[in-house]
Order: C-alpha cells, then structure tokens, then sequence
C-alpha cells in the first residue's frame, strides 16, 4: 500500500500481545482501527489507546471463533467506517497444556483449530466478499506462527492450525492479487506475550489441570527458537506496518537459526524424499 493514512483496519485479538501492537502502529501512521477481541474490557483499553494517538478507533466484542460474531464486527465496522482497507486475523490462542498426539482430544483439536483456522476462515468469509467491492488498495494480514513451518512435539494441534493459515495465505495472495489485494503471512517466533494466560481464560475448563502434560521444553527446536526470542510483542506491530507498506508476503519476526532452516529444507526436498519405484 501507498499510504495507510486515513485507511480503516479491522484487527481481531487486538486487545492485547501481537493484535494491540498492531493497532498502535497502525494508529501512529494515521490509520482508524476496529480493535476486535473476545474481552469487552481489553478491546476498549486499546480502543482508547488508539484514539489517544489522534485516529478514530472502535472496540467490538467478538469471537472470531463464532461466524456470527464475525459478521457482527463487520456490520459494525462498515456502518462506522464505510470500508475496511486493511483487515488483520491475529486472534488465535497457545496450544496449553501441552499435550502429545496420543492424549490430545477431539475437543482439543476442535478449540485450537476453531479459533486459530476457523477464526481466520471467518473473518476471509464475511469480509472478503465486501473488500473485493471497493476499489483502491487493500491488504490482509493473517497470523500464522515460526511453529508452522517448524513444528515440535507437544504442538500438533497448534502446528497442524497454523500450518493451515499459512497455506492458505499463499492461495489467498496468488488468487487476490489482481483485486488489488496484498496478503502478509506473519509468522511470530518466540515472543513474551500473554497468549498463555488469554488461552487459560478462553477455555477456563478443569482440562488446564489435568495430568496428561507434555512438556517439550527441553527439545532442541524448542531450545533454538528461545534463543531468538523476543522480550515483547512492540516491534512487531512496526514490522507489520512495514510489511503491509511493502507487500511483503512472508514476515518473520524473529531472526531465524539457519542451521533449523536448512535442515528444514532437507527434510522436505532432499534426495531422500524422491520416490522410489
């Protein structure tokens, strides 16, 4: 995009960690944001935050997870705004307890995947369609994660949805682009953030103290990530602000351990991989 002045952004988990950063870059840049989380209280917060920085902002309560809630958001976002030029899909929660794929659940697969894939389906169902109308420029960011394309143990449900974002991202940019689309897939690397705690407070059900806990705190993908951890989600709203001004597709926050990566690409290319008859 040219310029994010005076553009409209709708941003789901924006009440706090990664989808807040967001909306204050946005806002120092003169964009109006809808700050959209499932808690009321932290939606408002930032809403103010943001119309503290000069800009029109509205705080919606919605669960992305819900297609009516979604379509709420929209209703009230154009009714407000009239367009929506930049819609982000951040919400999403952490894979906690960490389970292996043996004692994960259908209802623990149903949680994550329903707010971290279904959450980003929903909001690509109900505004899409509306965005494609307008003219002018227009940008989707959806949050995947570093675990999509690095997946560990204890992290399959988790891993499995972002993997999904990110696939269809690639199929959203190819297809969108000449709708004037720019699609960003953003993937997070270790980051100090509360996702944890919001996740706990999503689901507030006695499964977050049961005894079927996989820790894989100890493996080594897991000890590479951490060493290029981030204190806080600040800097990432900046990045993001950049990638939607570059059109950058692909937007890692975390500098990447390249010896992971090219045994990454191993594992998916290399000679081994070619079929034998």
């Amino acid at each position: 995009m040219k310029t994010l002045k005076d553009k409209t952004a709708v941003i789901t988990g924006a009440g706090s960690g990664i989808g807040r950063a967001i909306a204050l870059a946005l806002a120092d840049a003169g964009t109006q944001v809808v700050v959209a989380d499932i808690h009321a209280d932290t939606a408002q917060s930032v809403a103010d935050e943001v119309q503290s920085r000069g800009v029109r902002s509205l705080a919606v309560t919605c669960d992305v997870a819900d297609h009516a809630s979604v379509a709420n958001l929209a209703e009230q976002a154009y009714a407000t705004f009239g367009a929506v030029d930049i819609l982000c899909n951040n919400a999403g929660i952490s894979w906690r307890p960490f389970r292996g794929v043996v004692d994960a659940t259908l209802d623990d697969w149903r949680f994550v995947l329903g707010i971290n894939l279904w959450g980003v389906l929903n909001g690509v169902d109900v505004f899409l369609p509306r965005m494609r109308k307008q003219t002018g420029e227009k940008h989707i960011v959806n949050t995947a994660s570093l675990a999509s394309l690095f997946p560990h143990e204890g992290h399959a449900p988790y891993s499995a949805s972002k993997a999904a974002v990110a696939s269809l991202s690639e199929v959203m940019a190819r297809e969108l682009k000449p709708y004037g689309f720019g699609v960003t897939i953003l993937c997070p690397g270790a980051v100090t953030t509360n996702l944890g705690e919001n996740t706990s407070r999503i689901r507030g059900d006695a499964k977050q103290q049961d005894q079927r806990v996989f820790e894989p705190v100890d493996t080594p993908t897991i000890k590479r990530m951490h060493e290029f951890a981030l204190p806080s989600a600040e800097p990432l709203g900046v990045m993001v602000r950049n990638a939607i001004l570059d059109n950058t597709m692909y937007l890692h926050t975390n500098a990447l351990p390249f010896d992971l990566v090219a045994e990454r690409v191993n594992t998916w290319f290399g000679p081994q991989t070619v079929g034998k008859a």
